[in-house]
């Protein structure tokens, strides 16, 4: 027998603080019967509370305590005054009868008040239902408006039109801009925590060479101060933008962003030690976008995850030719890994199928700052710390525009 027959064959009524003279009566008629010591305490499926106060004494003790009730009440008590008629009605209690109602009359009014109470229920359901639906509505308009730099209509008119198209309702059309731009954010900024695990090695092994001015020391240090707040920044984001989910995976990303951190603020910087620790950072972040990428499948937003990897690739073949400059006896063998890994990485995501007015400018500008880039990495030693850090910074930011195009695209917002 499922739980609903059984329920309706045999409405619980939980009684306080014990059963009332009409409970033989009432078991009669198939009602289970329960005692409590109080009734503030919610319980699961549907239920009637039954408040026995036989004299106005145990009604008094009952004002005693505002607490709400954790289900509907029907209070068995002497008539109560105004004040105590408002404190009931206050807690919860639907209804009341004198303490000598006849059983059966209390039966029939049980069953009122249950019924009375489901519908109750069943309206506010709707009624959140509807509230509910109209704050994915807005939210979703808000992400198209800032997104793609539109007003209020066009961004209605747009989900109206998508939810035609795909025979599908507006709320859930709605729904899916917004949990696509989250998935999407949240794979944006777990993609930069790789990226920022390369940029803060390098900034540091920048710091340290000796040729470098004090204008450009301070420089790059306020680049290495701003690239660290922007890694705890990602960590508070994402645990907002993940919920309670993927908890492993996130701790172990801000496990290894507490020893990288340890590791750069040494007073007397040790690039190994600090490379080491970013590496750490770089597989636990790549573990998280693996998940979220996941869960992205073969929609737009998945090429997120290549893209935004670009970033990681591009600011780890600077951090490899610093080091090579900085640190004698450098191991550059992860120069020309790096190289190829980049080209192909960027091959694949030119050869995606991405479209979208702002996506070509930016690629444009992705492609001048990797010849820079190049350059940097292929003069003689003297300049090549200069060259490989500014086009690496150029590189950087015609990435990130690429990203933000990206993210803006209906191709990725609407999936």
């Amino acid at each position: 027998m499922s739980d609903t027959v059984a329920a309706s064959l045999s409405p619980r009524l939980f009684c306080s603080p014990e059963l009332p003279p009409q409970a033989a009566a009432l078991q009669a008629q198939d009602w289970s019967l329960c005692t409590v010591s109080e009734l503030a305490d919610p319980v699961d499926g549907p239920a009637l509370g039954l408040l026995w106060c036989p004299d106005r004494t145990a009604l008094a003790q009952l004002l005693h305590s505002d607490r709400a009730f954790g289900l509907p009440v029907v209070l068995l008590s002497p008539a109560p005054d105004e004040a105590e008629r408002r404190a009931v009605l206050a807690r919860g209690a639907v209804q009341w009868l004198p303490v000598d109602v006849d059983a059966g009359v209390l039966a029939e009014v049980l069953l009122w008040a249950r019924d009375l109470v489901a519908q109750q229920q069943a309206r506010e359901q709707a009624v959140q239902a509807r509230l509910d639906e109209r704050k994915w509505t807005e939210r979703a308009k808000g992400l198209l408006m800032q997104a793609r730099g539109i007003d209020e209509a066009a961004a209605f008119a747009l989900l109206r039109n998508t939810a035609m198209q795909t025979q599908s309702k507006l709320p859930e059309v709605a729904r899916g801009v917004v949990h696509t731009s989250e998935l999407a954010e949240a794979l944006e900024r777990a993609g930069a925590q790789r990226m920022l695990s390369q940029r803060l090695v390098k900034l540091q092994a920048l710091r340290q060479w000796p040729k470098l001015s004090p204008p450009e020391r301070r420089e790059a240090q306020a680049l290495l101060d701003a690239s660290a707040e922007r890694v705890a920044g990602n960590l508070a984001r994402l645990g907002e933008l993940l919920r309670n989910d993927l908890v492993e995976e996130l701790s172990a990303v801000s496990v290894a962003w507490a020893q990288l951190d340890a590791a750069l603020a040494n007073r007397q910087p040790d690039l190994a030690r600090s490379d080491r620790a970013a590496q750490r950072l770089l597989e636990s972040s790549e573990a998280l976008v693996a998940k979220l990428s996941e869960r992205a499948g073969q929609r737009p937003v998945g090429l997120l995850a290549q893209v935004t990897r670009l970033r990681l690739l591009s600011q780890r073949l600077a951090k490899e030719g610093l080091l090579a400059q900085v640190i004698p006896g450098h191991d550059t063998s992860g120069l020309a890994a790096g190289l190829d890994e980049f080209i192909k990485a960027y091959d694949e995501v030119r050869a995606a199928p991405l479209a979208g007015p702002a996506l070509q400018p930016a690629f444009a500008a992705v492609d001048e700052a990797w010849l820079l880039l190049l350059r940097g990495l292929r003069v003689e030693q003297g300049d090549a710390v200069q060259r490989m850090h500014q086009g690496s910074e150029r590189l950087l930011q015609a990435l990130e525009a690429l990203i933000q195009a990206l993210q803006g695209s209906l191709q990725l917002i609407l999936g």
